[in-house]
C-alpha cells in the first residue's frame, strides 16, 4: 500500500531532504533496501539515502529545520510512488469527503460480511471495541494473522476501486502509533463512528479532524467512549482537562507531567510513557 504519508521537503543549509515510506517504489528506496516499517530519508544534492524508524525520521528532519539560515520555509507536502515532491495537493479530501468515505466502507463491509457464510476468525487482542463487521473485514486483509494492516496488505483495498479518498481515509487510520501500519485498535477505532456522525464524541472527532502524520500535529489522548482523558501532553507542555476538552485554570505545566488526580484518572505505566514522549 502506497499510504500517502505527510512528509517533509526542506531546503535547509542549501540541501533537499525528501522522506518518503520506506517499501516506496523508487529507485533510490529500493537500493537503500528499507523495510515497510521505516521511512526513506534522501539528502537530494548528495544522493544520501539512509533508513529509519518513522521517529528518528521526524527527528532528523527537526534537526535540519533548526540548521535552517536564510533559506525556505519549511513545507509540509505529499510525494508520489516516483518521489517527485508536489506541495500539499489540490485534491485533499475534507473531512466531509474523509467521513463519507468511512461511512460507505463500513456499508461495504456489512453487505459482504452479511453475505459471508461461516464462523468468524477469532480477532487479535484488543482494547478497542469493535464491531463485527469490521473487526471481520480486519481480519480478511491481516494475511499473517498478526494484528497488524501492512501496507501490502492494505494495497488490494486502496487501488481496487475509483474512489478518490479511501487511500486518504485508511491512512489516517494510523493514528494511534504512527508507524505506517495499521493495528486493530486503530482500525476499530477509525471505524467507531464513521456511518454515525451524529454521535461521535468530542475527542474521537478532534483526533480524526486532523492528519496524523503532520510534523507537529496534536493528537488528543481520549477514553474508549472517545471523550477526553484528564492528561494531555503537546510539544513540551501538558495540561488537565474535562471530557469535553476544556482545559482547567491553571493546571498548564512545561517539561513535566501534570497533576490531574483531582480529576479521577489513574495513569497507567503506558499512559505515563505516552505522555512524557510528548514532552
Amino acid at each position: 500500500m502506497k499510504i500517502l504519508l505527510a512528509v517533509l521537503l526542506c531546503h535547509v543549509a542549501w540541501a533537499t531532504v525528501i522522506v518518503v515510506p520506506g517499501d516506496d517504489d523508487v529507485e533510490w528506496c529500493a537500493q537503500a533496501k528499507c523495510t515497510e516499517r521505516q521511512m526513506c530519508i534522501m539528502i537530494q544534492e548528495t544522493q544520501e539515502v539512509q533508513c529509519m524508524p518513522p521517529q528518528q525520521a521526524m527527528e532528523f528532519v527537526k534537526i535540519h529545520a533548526s540548521r535552517q539560515q536564510g533559506g525556505s520555509q519549511t513545507a509540509q507536502i505529499k510525494t508520489r510512488a516516483d518521489a517527485t515532491p508536489v506541495k500539499a495537493h489540490q485534491t485533499h479530501c475534507t473531512r466531509s469527503e474523509l467521513m463519507r468515505m468511512g461511512g460507505r466502507l463500513v456499508k461495504w463491509f456489512k453487505d459482504i460480511h452479511s453475505a459471508e457464510a461461516g464462523t468468524d476468525r477469532t480477532m487479535k487482542l484488543h482494547t478497542v471495541p469493535c464491531r463485527a463487521e469490521i473487526g471481520w473485514m480486519f481480519n480478511q486483509w491481516d494475511g499473517d494473522m498478526n494484528g497488524r494492516l501492512s501496507k501490502s496488505e492494505l494495497r488490494p483495498l486502496e487501488r481496487g476501486g475509483n474512489e478518490p479518498c479511501v487511500e486518504e481515509f485508511i491512512d489516517m487510520c494510523d493514528d494511534m502509533v504512527v508507524d505506517g501500519s495499521i493495528s486493530v485498535d486503530e482500525w476499530c477505532d477509525c471505524f467507531t463512528f464513521a456511518d454515525d456522525l451524529r454521535h461521535e464524541p468530542p475527542c474521537h472527532k478532534a483526533r480524526h479532524d486532523v492528519d496524523p502524520h503532520l510534523l507537529g500535529v496534536f493528537l488528543p489522548r481520549c477514553d474508549l467512549e472517545g471523550f477526553y482523558k484528564p492528561e494531555q501532553c503537546h510539544d513540551g507542555n501538558c495540561w488537565c482537562v474535562d471530557r469535553y476538552g476544556r482545559e482547567f485554570d491553571k493546571s498548564r505545566v512545561q517539561n513535566t507531567l501534570p497533576d490531574c488526580g483531582q480529576y479521577a484518572s489513574d495513569l497507567t505505566e503506558e499512559d505515563v510513557a505516552y505522555l512524557k514522549a510528548r514532552i
